[in-house]
C-alpha cells in the first residue's frame, strides 16, 4: 500500500487570492468550508487573513469555531 503526501503552498494560495481579488471591485470573501477543501482551514484562513481577506465563509458552525480561533475576533465569518 502506498500513501500520498499533499504539500500546501501557502505562497501560491496567497498569490491566487491577490489575483482573484484584483479582478473585481466588489467585496470578496474566502470560502474555507470542508477544512479548506482538505488543505487545513486554520492554516489557510490565517494566511489569507494576513493577506487582507476581511470575510470568510464556512458551511457549518463547527467550522466557524476553528476559523475564529485562527483569525481572531474581528473578521466576519458567514
Amino acid at each position: 500500500m502506498t500513501t500520498a503526501t499533499l504539500t500546501i503552498d501557502l505562497t501560491a494560495i496567497r498569490a491566487n487570492w491577490r489575483a482573484l481579488n484584483a479582478m473585481t471591485s466588489c467585496e470578496t470573501a474566502a470560502v474555507v468550508k470542508a477544512n479548506a477543501y482538505g488543505l487545513g482551514s486554520s492554516t489557510v484562513a490565517r494566511a489569507l487573513a494576513q493577506e487582507g481577506v476581511r470575510k470568510f465563509c464556512v458551511a457549518v458552525a463547527e467550522e466557524g469555531v476553528s476559523v475564529r480561533k485562527a483569525i481572531g475576533p474581528d473578521i466576519p465569518i458567514f
